[in-house]
């Protein structure tokens, strides 16, 4: 079973070495490495970054936001796990985990957009119940898959 923490400046270190591991998600996020000024940009939406354990060990990052200003719905914004780690359950545990706690508060389904062309992100997002609403563009043109998950 799964426990989590609110993200705190000492995890910070586990934040660097998972999006150091994740290419893809850095590039996506437009991560340069200072995590207090990639942090920053999220404050205003008032989401929530959790730090995930499986016992004491570390296995994963998300974000996610209870209120969205484009739907007033909650999103769901990142899921990363630990290297060693991925594959094993832990990101649909934590999506789980995230699902349960909405549910809890009343919500009936949490959205998730990502790039179209992430065909593995789709798959992983697939398999932890989320369905296909419909294809949005970017300011800048960039086709996203919006997905929402009923809870």
């Amino acid at each position: 079973m799964l426990i989590y923490k609110e993200l705190a400046v000492d995890d910070y270190p586990f934040l660097e070495e998972i999006a150091q591991a994740s290419p893809e998600w850095k590039r996506e996020e437009k991560f340069e490495g200072n995590i207090e000024e990639y942090l920053l940009v999220y404050k205003m939406y008032h989401g929530k970054w959790y730090i995930w354990y499986d016992k004491s060990m570390p296995v994963g990052i998300s974000y996610f936001l209870e209120w969205s200003p484009s739907n007033e719905k909650p999103w769901l914004g990142t899921v990363l796990i630990e290297p060693g780690l991925r594959g094993d359950g832990y990101g649909r545990q934590i999506i789980d985990n995230i699902c349960n706690e909405l549910s809890k508060e009343n919500h009936k389904a949490i959205f998730a957009a990502c790039p179209i062309e992430r065909d593995d992100w789709l798959l992983f997002l697939a398999k932890c119940n989320f369905e296909q609403f419909k294809v949005e563009k970017s300011d800048t043109e960039k086709e996203y898959m919006i997905l929402v998950r009923p809870l």
